[in-house]
């Protein structure tokens, strides 16, 4: 049913807990995964600016986000890998997230989109910015993960 699954992940709780959830689809229904990072094209927090002039980081700014960008990614893809799930492409890019998990899903046929209720953004609401945008905007089936009660 589900032979490939998108999996956004932006490195938060929330995105851990669609991670698990993708898991166990994988698992049940033999799907390949595709695990994508989007670095939102915004400016870094103005203490990692002033360490940057200070020249206490001496890498850009597209480089610090590329670089988390790939740890994320990384450490996504070690929990496919330690279930087994050996059929997962991992991929980044720069935008809108929604728009850009939206593209990234037709692009590759994706038939389910698991994400997290929330992201890194603020807290307030029952749904975060993205996963909000993204089910007002795609027709492509998503399964929004809450976490569970016991980490709230």
């Amino acid at each position: 049913m589900f032979e490939t699954i998108l999996v956004p992940v932006d490195g938060s709780r929330h995105a851990r807990c669609a991670i698990e959830a993708a898991v166990e689809l994988a698992k049940c229904h033999g799907s390949s995964i595709l695990l994508l990072h989007v670095i939102r094209d915004l400016s870094l927090p103005k203490e990692i600016m002033e360490m940057i002039r200070a020249g206490e980081v001496t890498e850009s700014r597209t480089e610090i986000l590329r670089n988390s960008a790939e740890i994320i990614l990384e450490n996504a893809q070690v929990m496919f890998d330690q279930a087994g799930i050996s059929d997962v492409k991992t991929e980044y890019v720069i935008g809108n997230p929604a728009a850009k998990i939206q593209a990234h899903a037709e692009a590759h046929h994706a038939d389910l989109i698991v994400l997290g209720q929330r992201g890194l953004g603020p807290t307030e609401g029952l749904l975060g910015g993205v996963a909000r945008k993204l089910l007002n905007t795609t027709t492509i089936s998503c399964l929004v993960i809450t976490e569970p009660v016991d980490e709230r």
